[in-house]
């Protein structure tokens, strides 16, 4: 798993303007990842919606009228409070193990990945699935590797 980087599973950009009305925004969270990062002007990550973020939302009585990407945008974590500032994100170079150990450790649902840690520019997502999926496509769990374990 190690040669493999976030570049290799990675999902293109898809992402939220910061100015993402609500009931755009929910249209995009209908696709079949569980959050999307939040962009700026520069396509830089300045946050997260997840699905938890419009469930905070509709729990506190707003509509999807009454807010957008950045009113309700947070770094992915689902204990999280508040607004955060710096979103986690990994670069296109990150090994994957690195990626796997972010995500299980911080219980992300979603990690973008960026050109470079300084410039926090956009160029992908990576979901809990596709990290799955890419270990299954490249047979990480042969048959007879499993059968000497149990």
């Amino acid at each position: 798993m190690t040669a493999m980087t976030a570049k290799d599973i990675m999902h293109p950009r898809l992402s939220l303007p910061q100015k993402e009305p609500g009931h755009s925004m929910v249209n995009k969270l209908l696709s079949s990842y569980p959050g999307l990062p939040v962009v700026n002007e520069e396509d830089q990550v300045v946050g997260i919606v997840t699905e938890y973020d419009v469930f905070d939302a509709l729990m506190n009585n707003r509509t999807v009228h009454e807010f957008s990407a950045e009113s309700i945008m947070g770094c992915g974590h689902m204990e999280h409070e508040g607004v955060c500032n710096e979103p986690r994100c990994v670069s296109q170079d990150t090994p994957v193990d690195k990626v796997l150990e972010i995500m299980y450790k911080e219980k992300l649902s979603i990690l973008p990945v960026v050109k470079d840690d300084k410039g926090r520019k956009l160029v992908g997502i990576i979901a809990r699935k596709n990290i799955i999926s890419a270990l299954a496509e490249r047979n990480f769990w042969p048959e007879h590797e499993f059968q000497k374990r149990v």
